[in-house]
């Protein structure tokens, strides 16, 4: 069939993205957590990707190609093949925020909504932190480290509004979300300005995330797809709001 990108405000930002980033975005894609190619990917075997193959830019001179190809994920497969293409990213993001049992606004921004899918997964992960370690994480955020146990998690949500805190954040999550889905070092994503003691959350919130597929409703390939890309996606978004690109 091809990919067709579907023209997409919500994706438009990718072009600016970081080589790395969208490596890792087209990752979900094309490969599942063991690392075997994904049936119904096409983008490796694009003329046009495979056109840009040896490139230090190859994965942002095909960031429409990226962008379609996620949009097909999140169709369904008859729909996408009598429409020829698949959905807009806003219409995956709600998906798997009705999935997470995330409530959302239906007139939301996608940035919004990343933000309340982000709150969920950050405070599925303060559930599996002990005491000291929640200590430990705001002390890493230089946020009310000294407050009581019961106003850590409230205030982790509060950075969520921040510019600073959203991209901290959401680069936690997004790192560990690829360790556990794409088996990559955790010092692979660009770190939003976390310092490397935050490496040690990693491992709880990537359970929180890897959690979120082990509901038998919401294993099937797409949300393996999906949920991991969102996470990524929301990222990208917060690194390229810190450079100003918006």
């Amino acid at each position: 069939m091809g990919i067709k990108y579907r023209v997409d405000e919500d994706l438009v930002f990718l072009q600016y993205c970081k080589e790395e980033d969208l490596r890792i975005l087209a990752g979900y894609l094309t490969h599942d957590k063991d690392q075997s190619a994904r049936m119904a990917s096409e983008l490796l075997a694009d003329d046009n990707f495979k056109k840009f193959a040896g490139k230090t830019d190859q994965y942002r001179q095909c960031w429409q190609l990226i962008a379609g190809e996620l949009q097909h994920f999140g169709g369904d497969t008859i729909v996408n093949l009598f429409r020829g293409d698949g959905v807009l990213y806003k219409e995956i993001l709600s998906d798997v925020c009705d999935n997470q049992k995330v409530k959302t606004e239906k007139n939301s921004s996608a940035y919004a909504m990343e933000n309340k899918l982000l709150e969920k997964f950050i405070g599925d992960a303060w559930e599996k932190l002990g005491a000291e370690q929640r200590a430990s994480l705001l002390k890493e955020f230089d946020i009310g480290y000294n407050s009581r146990d019961g106003e850590g998690l409230a205030l982790l949500k509060a950075a969520l509004l921040s510019g600073i805190g959203s991209l901290q954040i959401s680069s936690l999550i997004a790192r560990s979300a690829a360790s556990m889905f794409a088996g990559r070092a955790l010092g692979v994503i660009a770190t939003g300005g976390l310092g490397r003691s935050l490496a040690m959350f990693a491992g709880p919130v990537g359970l929180a995330v890897s959690a979120a597929l082990t509901v038998p409703a919401i294993s099937g390939a797409a949300y393996r797809v999906t949920i991991p890309a969102v996470i990524q996606i929301a990222y990208m978004r917060r690194e390229c709001e810190a450079r100003e690109f918006f």
